[in-house]
């Protein structure tokens, strides 16, 4: 939904015609469900934050379509105390399988009242999946992320000051627990793995969060889903089109990951006004990692040719204007070294452009945007996060290329 540096207020998306679900009646249960060709749509919502005030926004979005024609919206929401007293002022967690109301009170009646749970707890998101899996088994599945987020690293504006000045990337931070989920460190991986490995991958992996359309992060979900949607810029508090895309869903039960990916990218721009989004094929990603691999290959044989990169760095642009070297855009990067004349290095930039545009199957940006390439690459000569980001158990991006051991090269000691 936003970021730890800033809120982004976006405006308001036009508004989509009315349009009441075409449901029959018979889809409200598990008894004779048929799972060929049926879809959950899961919202793991972390609101035990300073986002609380959002979670009974988002939970009557999804309602403004709910469940039904063979779309079961299944949420596990999380809230705490202090921040908004909407919807009876509870806290704790809930599961929901959201029904079809127009209302702005939450109509969906709670399945399981579950207390305070640690949504940072990777076991906390492997039984909401268990959880859905056994009760509405589907042969389709989308998981959604709803938290703060900033790829696969925690960023801190007062960080060289902070006790978190070494704390590791997170999606699912929950305030109560002090807890968050991390990609360098596995823990994502962790949660993923047992439903992955029982039902097979997720359609689409997406993210209602900031920054998450990273190449690590990416590179992290491959073995759990067919692509990805998420944005390289901080995301304001429209975020998803949830109504949008569930109607869908409903109309279009044989999409496919890349399609369904795509939409839920172009709303979030188009509908929702955000800046940036795209939709990634993490079957195309192989092509991405082999170019950086191939790139940071050769500019581990000459310490020239690492310092021309340097500059090339300096030159392409970030997607965001404090953090640039954690969120730098990789097609300008190599849009950059092409343009430069360089006889060695200039190939290697069109081989990159070529290489995320076949991994990203849709960027979307605004005005100020347009030129985004649709995923970000962490290029920053630090030392707080370099050990994790090369050698993090989760770390898939440093284990199998040498863009890890790139950017060791480039640390201040």
């Amino acid at each position: 939904m936003l970021t730890l540096l800033a809120l982004a207020a976006c405006t308001e998306p036009t508004d989509i015609p009315e349009r009441p679900p075409r449901d029959t009646g018979d889809d409200t249960g598990d008894a004779g469900r048929d799972p060929a060709g049926r879809w959950q749509f899961l919202v793991y919502l972390v609101g035990d934050n300073d986002l609380e005030d959002w979670v009974t926004h988002d939970l009557n979005e999804l309602e403004m379509t709910g469940s039904g024609q063979g779309v079961d919206v299944l949420v596990q929401a999380d809230r705490i105390d202090g921040y908004s007293e909407s919807d009876g002022d509870w806290t704790g967690t809930r599961r929901y399988r959201m029904q079809y109301d127009r209302s702005d009170t939450v109509v969906s009646p709670v399945l399981e009242e579950l207390g305070e749970l640690d949504m940072g707890d990777p076991d906390t998101l492997a039984d909401f999946l268990a959880w859905a899996d056994t009760h509405y088994p589907a042969e389709h599945r989308v998981l959604v992320f709803w938290n703060h987020g900033d790829g696969w690293t925690l960023q801190d504006p007062d960080a060289a000051e902070a006790e978190a000045a070494n704390a590791p990337p997170m999606i699912g931070s929950d305030d109560t627990s002090g807890t968050y989920l991390s990609f360098a460190e596995g823990t994502v991986a962790q949660a993923l793995a047992p439903s992955v490995a029982t039902h097979g991958r997720f359609e689409v992996v997406g993210f209602d969060a900031c920054n998450m359309a990273s190449w690590e992060v990416a590179h992290s979900l491959v073995p759990y889903a067919k692509a990805m949607s998420a944005a390289e810029t901080t995301v304001g508090f429209q975020g998803f089109q949830y109504k949008t895309i569930l109607r869908y869903l409903r109309e279009n039960p044989d999409t496919t990951a890349a399609a369904l990916a795509d939409e839920m990218s172009r709303g979030a721009v188009e509908d929702g006004g955000e800046q940036t989004h795209a939709a990634t094929d993490l079957d195309q990603l192989h092509v991405l990692d082999t170019a950086l691999d191939e790139l940071a290959g050769t500019l581990l044989t000459d310490e020239a040719l690492r310092q021309t990169f340097v500059g090339y760095r300096k030159l392409a642009r970030g997607t965001d204007a404090v953090w640039k070297n954690w969120y730098l855009d990789v097609g300008d990067l190599g849009a950059v070294m092409a343009d430069a004349g360089d006889p060695v290095l200039g190939p290697y930039g069109t081989t990159l452009q070529e290489a995320v545009a076949t991994a990203v199957i849709e960027p979307y940006g605004d005005e100020d945007y347009s030129w985004a390439s649709g995923l970000t690459v962490w290029f920053d000569p630090t030392s707080e996060y370099i050990e994790l980001y090369s050698n993090g158990a989760g770390s898939t991006w440093s284990q199998d290329t040498r863009w890890g051991e790139l950017m060791e090269t480039y640390v201040k000691k």
